[in-house]
């Protein structure tokens, strides 16, 4: 008999929870929130511009490197770019409040995401969450809000790590944080390349959850559409 495993990993983006409002909308108002603060006038567009601009050049490192760039630096950088000039650390931190603020309380639940976790909760085994994602509280804040954060032993992201999913680095801290193997853990998610590829190569059973049904030939040990349908398997691995 296959034994169970010890710990079942969770993506956050588009595998438990999505986006009430799509990520740019929510981007230009946290933008537009953040114009009259600083110290000089700078039009909400402008503002999206020059963060469009930067996105750009650090997605590039980041999905090259699989190295985060953390929302710190990146805000600095924005307002460095925005003012023409040093900004202050008030601003910065400010200006983070408000992009964290905005982000995470744009994170809704999918419905069968609670009924899933509570039934994995029951059983003896670890529950963490694997998240590429350039600010931790982000996270934080949309477990809080969604109310999932009480059933997870560990929440894993790259702004804290600073490697991504794929990089098997993530994968390796996030076992050790249960002292696991490879081989006694599950990786959920909803992407075939950093979740699936990334435990794949790190050697845990990994479980796709494609529903958008964008995937037709998956390495994923087990596929399913949605998390509802993929509970009854987690259950049992």
């Amino acid at each position: 008999m296959a034994r169970l495993a010890k710990a079942i990993f969770f993506d956050l983006g588009e595998t438990l929870v999505t986006q009430n409002i799509e990520d740019n909308m929510v981007t230009r108002n946290a933008l537009r929130e953040i114009s009259p603060i600083l110290p000089k006038r700078v039009s909400p567009e402008r503002l999206f511009e020059l963060y469009r601009e930067g996105y750009k050049i650090n997605e590039t490192i980041r999905s090259r490197h699989h190295v985060e760039i953390p929302i710190q630096v990146w805000m600095r950088q924005l307002l460095e770019r925005i003012i023409e000039d040093n900004p202050s650390d008030q601003l910065v931190t400010r200006a983070i409040e408000i992009i964290v603020k905005a982000r995470a309380t744009n994170g809704v639940a999918f419905d069968d995401a609670h009924s899933t976790i509570q039934k994995l909760s029951r059983r003896d085994v670890k529950l963490g969450i694997i998240s590429n994602v350039s600010s931790h509280e982000v996270a934080m804040g949309i477990l809080d809000n969604v109310r999932l954060t009480k059933y997870f032993d560990a929440i894993i992201t790259s702004a804290t790590v600073g490697i991504r999913k794929p990089d098997p680095g993530i994968f390796r801290y996030a076992l050790m944080q249960f002292k696991a193997r490879p081989e006694e853990a599950v990786m959920v998610g909803d992407s075939e390349i950093h979740d699936i590829g990334g435990g794949y190569i790190s050697g845990l059973k990994t479980v796709l959850v494609d529903t958008r049904h964008r995937v037709e030939n998956s390495l994923a040990d087990h596929h399913f559409n949605s998390l509802r349908d993929a509970s009854r398997e987690l259950e049992c691995l």
